[in-house]
């Protein structure tokens, strides 16, 4: 699953994390879920574009990456850094990321 793509591709992930998952179970499986590219986008809401975003910097925002990382049915699956970046970039993302993991 990809942060961006699957809010771009019109799953509200920002406001219904929890319907996404459920939708994504039922359709797919959970348990087929083995990883997640984490990004936020440069769209906004069902745009049908892939424009990865800087975490923070986009139409996902922190907050929403933040849910996504702590949510007890994904976190324990591989996240996977996906941003358009420079090390000392991911450097402050994970940094980030760190900071709201719980």
């Amino acid at each position: 699953m990809d942060t961006c793509h699957i809010y771009d591709g019109g799953y509200d992930i920002v406001n219904n994390l929890d319907a996404v998952i459920k939708e994504f179970d039922n359709i797919i499986g959970l348990e087929k879920l083995k990883a997640i590219h984490l990004n936020d986008t440069k769209n906004p809401f069902a745009s049908h574009k892939d424009r990865h975003e800087k975490i923070g910097e986009g139409h996902l925002g922190l907050d929403a990456i933040s849910k996504v990382i702590n949510h007890p049915k994904l976190k324990k699956l591989p996240f996977y850094l996906e941003t358009p970046n420079e090390i000392e970039g991911y450097a402050k993302e994970i940094k980030m990321l760190k900071e709201v993991y719980k």
